[in-house]
């Protein structure tokens, strides 16, 4: 009778907890000193029609003169994939001024260690570090998606395609798409995007707190599962 209670505590244990989907890395590429009105690309086999994806441009700049006269522009061109929050648009285009980008002398992507090491051991590749000859003038562009399969894809790929960049080079760009949980360095890379409005921060609370919410509800339905085990025994040695 013990042994059957303990089995139905583990099973309403483990039907309660929310246990968070690992993150996987699909894809990783990195193009060093790229050059301008170019397509670069990071694709994968069709995924399933629920994956929850994500993908991240990141971008080393150099400006060849003082930010405000320099412009970055861009194209992302999505195949086999719609924007989570915005599936009818097809194609983002962006052009920054360089007062826009954040400016860093700490501007390479393998500062983020976690991210560094999970893209290493999961696709084989290290990070390779851009090269500027002078960090004062280092900027550092990224984003950080949310996306979902299109219907019926053979492939998904996300491109980029750089513009004519006036006084300013791209000493760098990295494209990752994965599913599952966002690495927790997303977060800070996130913040690099100069559109950003805590979107990506407020999904993370969400989350976080529905987490905790159904942590607290397994907490309660065990703590009622040993009152009721407590009263049985109690039962069964007085009917004893």
């Amino acid at each position: 009778m013990l042994k059957q209670f303990w089995v139905i505590i583990c099973l309403m244990f483990s039907s309660q907890i929310l246990w968070a989907e690992d993150s996987q890395i699909l894809a990783f590429e990195q193009f060093i000193d790229p050059a301008a009105e170019q397509r670069y690309s990071v694709s994968v086999p069709a995924v399933a029609q629920n994956e929850q994806l994500w993908s991240v441009v990141y971008m080393v700049l150099q400006t060849n003169q003082v930010p405000d006269n320099t412009v970055l522009d861009f194209k992302v061109v999505p195949q086999g994939l719609l924007l989570k929050n915005n599936p009818a648009q097809k194609i983002q285009e962006y052009a920054f001024d360089g007062v826009q980008l954040a400016q860093k002398k700490d501007y390479v992507l393998s500062q983020f260690s976690d991210l560094s090491e999970q893209l290493e051991d999961q696709t084989g590749k290290k990070v390779q570090d851009a090269s500027l000859f002078d960090t004062s003038r280092a900027h550092v562009y990224a984003r950080v998606e949310d996306w979902v399969p299109d219907y019926n894809a053979q492939a998904t790929q996300l491109n980029i395609e750089l513009g004519k960049l006036n006084e300013m080079q791209v000493k760098g760009l990295y494209l990752i798409l994965g599913k599952g949980e966002k690495p927790k360095d997303l977060l800070a890379i996130a913040q690099l995007d100069p559109m950003i409005k805590s979107q990506f921060h407020s999904e993370e609370m969400q989350e976080r707190k529905a987490a905790r919410s159904e942590l607290r509800e397994a907490r309660f339905a065990i703590f009622l599962v040993i009152i009721a085990m407590g009263i049985f025994l109690g039962w069964y040695r007085f009917k004893r």
